[in-house]
């Protein structure tokens, strides 16, 4: 924990009995208010704000009894405990300050306590004291979360390119983020002296985000914003309603409540002065996916597939004699690659799409040309040729316009010479090439083409076949699937370019 959070956690620590006293006495609540009417009370502008938050959260992606909710900032755990309850759901509440979390456990402690005595199950939540900072040493595994929700807390988190940044990885494809949150509308330069020190240093406020700066963070990370709004006026009536609320407190002789009171004030002024705002923001995780040739149990795809679909790709496997499978983002469907009608009739059911591999492969062809059958070199050069340029041909058509090119990986021989029972697979990889070549000159607005070398792989269908026939001898060569796993990884985080990979770089 830097010593920026550790001086947070002191300030708020030190805040949260005058915060009890003066914003809600009841709940113990901390996030800006929304209001119906000028006539709402702050406590039912509170209820407002989160009940805004929540529902449209759900009207995006649904809540449901198999949702798990992470509340960032949570304090003292109202609107977590709540959610969960009213839904059924799971959920996990973090927050720096050990005051807020102690609050949370005792509110949760409670209610649990009392519904046990009515014979009701327990409410599914926990509250963890913990950096928003760091919630890669809190939360190891990716894709946990469908929901991530905030509340006027974002603004005190020192490092948020660390907390964006696990904000996409912990949630799962698909999965939403609803913020509400303070808007930094100024540069510290355009602040006067009390303005940094009231609205700012008071409580630690780090690196403000303008509207359009919360935006576009949240585009870049990889989440797709479906709405967002700004509210000033609801941050205006909130701590406004503060300040004057703070006036009962101030006889006490107390510093900290007209320091409070000063504080709202000058919020108030600063967000009428166009210096400050208040916004909501509801950012979706985009949900990638992949087209993978083979379905053999031990296909190089579905070892491929597998490793996509754990970091939370839709993964779509197809192969000439697959069974239809629907799970959730995993797919296989049966397609003939030499096929048009049976291409179409597969990419009809795909919306989108990111990554194609291609390791289409066919027919006993491990043979000297005497020994080769007519049929299984039309069934090796329809799988490997035909097929690619039919299959790439009505993605071009499908996906014309992309935000991003479309990548096609083929997995194929390195190109070299080749021993005497596989001269036909030597003809093959060499078109791959020079059709990759192609591709990439005059189709790169829409796709890039790759070509991995991948030698002898096993365990997979045809290296094990390969090694069966050959001799075990030959098997020492053979490499792991997960050598292509890898040097897939490095093309979808575009660290490689289009084209042949190199193979001298160690990548295969």
């Amino acid at each position: 924990m830097s010593e920026n959070e550790k001086s947070t956690r002191e300030k708020f620590n030190f805040l949260k009995k005058y915060y009890d006293e003066t914003w809600d006495e009841n709940s113990h609540t901390l996030h800006v208010g929304l209001f119906q009417s000028d006539q709402d009370s702050l406590v039912d502008s509170y209820r407002h704000a989160t009940d805004h938050l929540i529902n449209n959260a759900s009207e995006i992606v649904p809540i449901t009894k198999k949702s798990v909710i992470l509340d960032v900032g949570c304090g003292t755990g109202r609107t977590l405990v709540d959610v969960c309850l009213q839904y059924g759901c799971r959920g996990v509440g973090v927050d720096l300050s050990d005051e807020q979390i102690k609050d949370a456990k005792s509110h949760l402690n409670k209610i649990n306590q009392d519904r046990l005595s009515q014979g009701l199950p327990k409410i599914r939540a926990r509250f963890i004291r913990a950096s928003g900072s760091e919630l890669d040493k809190t939360f190891k595994k990716d894709n946990q979360f469908t929901h991530i929700i905030s509340q006027d807390a974002i603004l005190l988190i020192t490092n948020k390119h660390s907390l964006f940044r696990n904000i996409h990885r912990l949630l799962v494809p698909g999965g939403i983020f609803a913020v509400a949150d303070f808007l930094s509308e100024s540069a510290p330069e355009e602040r006067t002296e009390s303005e940094e020190n009231l609205i700012y240093k008071l409580v630690n406020w780090n690196e403000g985000l303008s509207f359009e700066a919360y935006r576009k963070i949240l585009e870049t990370i990889g989440l797709s914003v479906v709405k967002s709004e700004r509210r000033d006026k609801d941050i205006i009536n909130t701590y406004a309603k503060l300040a004057q609320k703070m006036g009962q407190h101030i006889v006490d002789g107390d510093k900290t409540y007209t320091e409070l009171k000063e504080r709202y004030e000058s919020i108030v002024s600063s967000v009428k002065n166009g210096k400050m705002g208040w916004g909501f923001f509801f950012a979706k995780k985009s949900q990638k996916t992949a087209l993978i040739a083979g379905t053999k149990e031990k296909s190089i795809g579905r070892f491929l597939a597998k490793y996509l679909n754990e970091i939370g790709w839709d993964v779509w496997l197809y192969g000439r004699s697959a069974k239809k499978v629907n799970k959730l983002y995993w797919h296989e469907r049966k397609c003939d690659i030499s096929s048009e009608k049976s291409i179409k009739r597969l990419l009809d059911e795909i919306n989108n799409l990111d990554l194609v591999m291609m390791l289409a492969d066919a027919g006993e062809n491990y043979f000297v040309l005497e020994e080769l059958s007519e049929d299984g070199v039309k069934q090796l050069i329809n799988a490997k040729l035909v097929g690619s340029v039919l299959l790439n041909k009505h993605l071009i058509l499908k996906f014309p316009k992309r935000e991003a090119p479309l990548k096609i990986v083929w997995c194929a021989g390195k190109i070299s010479k080749k021993p005497k029972n596989i001269i036909i697979y030597s003809m093959i990889n060499s078109g791959l090439a020079s059709y990759i070549d192609e591709l990439n000159s005059h189709y790169a607005n829409v796709l890039e083409a790759y070509y991995l070398p991948t030698g002898l792989i096993s365990p997979s269908t045809r290296g094990d076949e390969y090694i069966k026939i050959s001799g075990q001898e030959i098997g020492k060569m053979a490499q792991h699937p997960q050598i292509i796993v890898n040097a897939v990884k490095k093309i979808i985080d575009g660290d490689i370019k289009p084209g042949m990979i190199d193979i001298q770089k160690g990548i295969l």
